[in-house]
């Protein structure tokens, strides 16, 4: 494989679009728990806490519903392909695919406790501040590991498949 397949703007390109969702989500989860520490120092009015809770679930059912189409890209497309191409990892692949549900589950669950009154969702704050700041560190982690997973892999795809992947992805 030449040097100028190995870095064509197609492996550019793939890499951005798989990973331009989970650099969103590291940001609103890194907002979000900063919001929550505020929250739960009691740092906020009465008003500002229904402002903040009301935009937090907002923000989050948007970030929930591009989670899963992200993540149904990588797992319908990228994961299938890569497994039967490398089958040596599987492992690897998997524990992408576990973190993928793990964050899907604590978002959904904590989108449930953003949506509820804002006098229920404060008496469990200190648990649901738990929940987003392990949510943004997972997201951190899942993003690192899976970044150096398909950087390593992708280096030794030939970049037309390359683009072709990144064709189906935009199909899903």
């Amino acid at each position: 494989m030449s040097s100028e397949e190995t870095t064509s703007p197609s492996t550019s390109d793939l890499i951005d679009a798989v990973h331009h969702e989970h650099e969103h989500l590291r940001r609103l989860f890194k907002d979000l728990a900063g919001s929550f520490q505020s929250l739960a120092r009691g740092e906020m009015k009465r008003e500002e806490r229904q402002e903040m809770v009301t935009g937090a679930a907002e923000d989050l059912e948007v970030a929930l519903e591009d989670m899963l189409e992200h993540f149904n890209q990588e797992e319908e497309v990228f994961f299938v392909v890569l497994e039967e191409r490398f089958p040596e990892m599987k492992d690897e692949i998997h524990g992408l695919i576990k973190g993928h549900e793990t964050m899907s589950q604590r978002a959904r669950w904590l989108h449930e406790q953003l949506t509820r009154p804002i006098d229920e969702m404060e008496r469990n704050v200190d648990v649901v501040l738990d929940v987003v700041q392990s949510l943004a560190r997972l997201v951190e982690e899942h993003t690192r590991d899976e970044t150096a997973f398909l950087d390593s892999v992708l280096n030794k795809v030939p970049s037309e498949e390359r683009r072709q992947w990144l064709e189906k992805m935009r199909e899903i």
